[in-house]
């Protein structure tokens, strides 16, 4: 009978049986499983949400309190819209929205209102870490809240995303493609500003809070011919320049600037010049002498006549020959910084290349032809033909592009462009150059009446 159950054995194994429970139902755990696959209104729990932690913007709302109050008393009037990554549990804000989030939470947490704990919100499917990236700058813009080293930092990082996304390198032309592309409208001057502001100003811009981008524009030509001098003067690197003798400069007005709340722009680059002069071993008035427009300056300055704390450079600077042209060319300084002018507007207009030194010309420069995927981007095309015009080198009977014509006297006048402040400055440069236009005249140069008002 070994091999036959008892009935009593039977009804103990069916009673066992109908105690075990359901499987548990663990789908529920993997994020993201049942997100909607199109824009679609769901209701979560605050605490499912968290603040994009990339935010670009991180100086705190100043009206985070009138914001708290009027969602304490009206509610939530627009929901928030949020999306989530593969992979994670939590759902974060995509476009905006981190300020009243943070506002939502801090009620519930002061209340429990159940009010401010179940939202209706707007959920959109992931994309990409660039598209949350661009939304917000998207929306701060929008909403005037960011600073200028707020956005120059967001579009530094969504350059970082893109070039990971794309597995590729992005130079100007090709990033400002790909921002137009996502609806962010930054032109090349802008974004080599951005650059320059995050690689090399970041010291300051951590710190001061209200840098401007005027005071970038003002700071990077100065900071370029201190580097220009460094390198004829002792060959110094760039990236050892920033580091040994204008890094130390930063860091001292960074700590300088919570105590006094004032940034000067013209300070610091004085101190620049001051460290670079004492890096070098020699006097400051040595630099700055060098540094001095070239129609203000004449022969080089004799070191030995000078020491640091004299009036001796006005004995000096005393007669000295001025600067002069000789057989219709500009030469000398002027040359020098005619060339360094131009250039430093092409780059600005993002023509970077197209310059180059020319001996037999009568301004000492050659413009080379806009390249062909030029001609699709106005504001380099117009840069291109003001060059051009300046130089004497198209022919006459060639009429400038339209883009010279609307909007031209505006963006001539924006203090905000750095291509047009580049512009005035390499105008300034010709203008002192006296005879440059007379002397391309008599080399065949063309030009017209307008220009030479």
């Amino acid at each position: 009978m070994s091999g036959k159950v008892s009935l009593d054995e039977r009804r103990r194994l069916v009673a066992e049986s109908l105690q075990v429970g359901n499987p548990g139902n663990n789908a529920r755990d993997l994020a993201g499983q049942n997100d909607p696959r199109t824009e679609s209104q769901i209701e979560l729990s605050v605490d499912e949400i968290r603040p994009y932690e990339n935010n670009p913007r991180r100086a705190t709302n100043a009206k985070f309190e009138d914001i708290k109050e009027s969602i304490r008393t009206s509610g939530l009037r627009s929901p928030l819209t949020v999306t989530r990554r593969p992979g994670e549990s939590h759902f974060i804000v995509e476009a905006g929205g981190n300020t009243r989030l943070l506002a939502l939470r801090q009620l519930w947490t002061e209340t429990r209102d159940p009010r401010f704990r179940k939202l209706v919100v707007l959920f959109r499917p992931w994309r990409s870490e660039s598209h949350v990236l661009t939304a917000h700058l998207i929306e701060n813009e929008q909403r005037g809240e960011m600073t200028f080293w707020d956005k120059a930092c967001g579009i530094v990082a969504l350059k970082s995303r893109l070039e990971v996304e794309q597995g590729r390198t992005l130079t100007l032309r090709p990033l400002e493609d790909a921002l137009h592309a996502l609806g962010l409208s930054v032109n090349t001057a802008t974004l080599g500003l951005h650059l320059f502001a995050t690689e090399r100003l970041r010291t300051l811009g951590e710190a001061v809070t209200d840098l401007s981008g005027l005071d970038v524009k003002t700071i990077q030509p100065r900071l370029n011919a201190l580097k220009r001098y460094a390198q004829a003067r002792a060959s110094i690197a760039e990236d050892d320049l920033y580091a040994e003798v204008f890094e130390p400069v930063f860091r001292r007005f960074a700590e300088q600037y919570p105590h006094t709340g004032v940034f000067s722009v013209a300070a610091t680059c004085e101190a620049c010049e001051v460290a670079l002069a004492r890096h070098l071993g020699e006097p400051v008035e040595v630099l700055r002498e060098a540094l001095r427009p070239a129609a203000g300056r004449g022969a080089p300055v004799d070191p030995s006549v000078l020491t640091t704390g004299t009036s001796d450079t006005d004995t000096a600077t005393t007669d000295r020959p001025e600067v002069s042209y000789e057989a219709g060319e500009v030469v000398g300084a002027v040359a020098e910084e005619l060339l360094a002018r131009a250039r430093d507007f092409a780059d600005a207009a993002g023509l970077g290349g197209v310059l180059h030194p020319e001996p037999q010309s009568a301004t000492g420069l050659r413009l080379s032809t806009l390249p062909a995927d030029d001609a699709a981007h106005p504001e380099r095309e117009r840069a291109w033909w003001l060059l051009a015009g300046l130089l004497g080198q198209f022919e006459p009977n060639t009429p400038p592009p339209a883009s010279l014509a609307p909007g031209f006297l505006h963006w001539l006048i924006d203090s905000e462009d750095a291509s047009a402040t580049a512009f005035w400055e390499l105008l300034t440069c010709v203008r002192r150059a006296g005879g440059v236009h007379r002397t391309l005249r008599a080399a065949g140069g063309s030009v017209s009446s307008s220009e030479e008002a």
